[in-house]
């Protein structure tokens, strides 16, 4: 082991990943103990496009930035030899995902320490600083004077002000804790921290997170569409029922149904360690702001509407058998976004084409909600549409599978695209010998046309 590292006395390892290790270091003039975490010299070699350096110097310009109580202290960035470091705040504690695996944390702690998280994010994001990866390993836990102290750290993947290292189509951070509108789009903002403070906050609480999938797409999925799974009365034990609103609030889809900032979510939380305080809020019902500003505008509900698509599955036969020319009702576009996150939208699909054979009306959640979630301005990816009609080819929806077959042609989604999917290709083989389509909707799926 080195002895040291630039003019930092090595102490001792503290830890170690894949990355690099943490030590234990000393500052030889002023005596005081530090964290000095590394990056292995293997990774420096094989960091052609420079991501692994660049990271590490976003981390210590993010943190540099910062001086709050709550946030861990960067002192230094700098090199020795092949080897990068960075010299930061030495916190003699446990991280919150320790403590959590422990059952270590009452109710009361675990608001305080969210608390103190909300409050360090607050000085962040005045300073333009996002997070992006809030988790329960980010953040050391340790009690001065029999005060519990909560600090954020690693700023590696952080979001400053007036840039954006990540390429165009990725996400960066844990996708456990990561945020709807993160997800659908790529662009996080202050809200998308509440959130993962809202998914730590249920996890700490009754000891699972409040969105699970089997898999990645699901994953996805599940924190995009569903509701967080309920929490018991009984996890309130010495603190307020309200928490449970305030649960709501943190996790609502809607960044804008959430706090307006981290310190307006630091109070509340602090607040709700009080049993008798009563949240100045409805659990079910958010006021959003209108247009105009105002807080009268529209409201976000606590279950989501039900999307059309799911009816037709539910009430079909009925509706097509009184409805002439019937089509689908699209819900409403989704706000103009600036791009389309590629590698989530191909997570999403992928589970699709895996849920099509045994859950078809999964894969067709799944494929439309990459439909819906695309810009009219922005090109569709034609596998979306290709599982969709295979979907509903499954469920026997013929007449809605011409209608997605025409609305693709009408978003101008390439026909000749579409036969590349294997499962829709799987679908058009099966309807040579069945015939159960039109014969001319036949021909022109089967030539590509759309």
């Amino acid at each position: 082991m080195r002895t040291h590292i630039g003019k930092f006395e090595i102490v001792r390892l503290l830890g170690q990943g894949a990355m690099g290790e943490v030590y234990l270091g000393r500052d030889p003039g002023i005596g005081r103990e530090v964290a000095i975490k590394t990056i292995r010299p293997a990774l420096i070699g094989l960091d052609v496009g420079g991501d692994v350096r660049d990271r590490f110097a976003r981390e210590a310009k993010a943190a540099g930035l910062l001086h709050h109580p709550n946030v861990v202290t960067v002192f230094e960035f700098g090199t020795d030899g092949d080897l990068l470091y960075l010299v930061m705040e030495y916190v003699p504690g446990d991280d919150l995902g320790t403590l959590m695996a422990r059952d270590a944390l009452n109710p009361s702690d675990l608001l305080e320490i969210l608390a103190q998280v909300c409050e360090g994010l607050a000085q962040a994001h005045k300073h333009g600083i996002i997070h992006r990866d809030i988790k329960p390993t980010n953040v050391m836990v340790l009690r001065e004077d029999g005060e519990l102290r909560a600090k954020v750290m690693d700023f590696g993947v952080a979001k400053l002000s007036g840039g954006d290292v990540t390429q165009t189509g990725q996400v960066v951070g844990t996708l456990a804790y990561m945020a709807p509108e993160y997800l659908r789009t790529g662009h996080a903002e202050p809200a998308s921290d509440l959130f993962s403070v809202g998914v730590m906050l249920h996890e700490g609480l009754c000891g699972e997170r409040p969105f699970n999938g089997g898999t990645t797409g699901a994953m996805v999925y599940t924190i995009i569409h569903d509701e967080p799974r309920s929490l018991e009365d009984t996890v309130f034990e010495g603190v307020s029922p309200s928490v449970k609103a305030l649960s709501s609030r943190l996790l609502a889809k809607h960044p804008a149904a959430r706090f307006s900032n981290a310190a307006e979510a630091a109070k509340a939380l602090r607040a709700a360690k009080n049993p008798t305080w009563i949240a100045p809020l409805d659990d079910a019902t958010v006021a959003l702001p209108s247009r105009t500003g105002s807080r009268a505008g529209s409201a976000i509900r606590g279950p989501k509407s039900r999307r059309p698509w799911v009816l037709a599955t539910l009430g079909l036969g009925l509706l097509l058998a009184v409805t002439a020319g019937f089509r689908v009702l699209r819900r409403p576009a989704a706000p103009l976004q600036s791009q389309v996150n590629a590698h989530i939208n191909d997570l999403v699909l992928d589970e699709a084409a895996n849920q099509l054979d045994a859950h078809p009306e999964h894969a067709l959640k799944l494929a439309q909600e990459i439909i819906d979630a695309t810009p009219d301005t922005v090109p569709v990816d034609p596998d979306a549409y290709a599982l969709k009609m295979a979907a509903l080819y499954r469920m026997n929806l013929l007449e809605l599978l011409e209608t997605a077959a025409n609305e693709a042609r009408d978003r101008k989604v390439s026909g000749q695209e579409m036969l590349k999917n294997a499962k829709f290709r799987a679908m058009l083989d099966h309807e040579k010998t069945r015939r159960k389509l039109r014969p001319e909707l036949r021909e022109r799926l089967l030539k590509g046309e759309g």
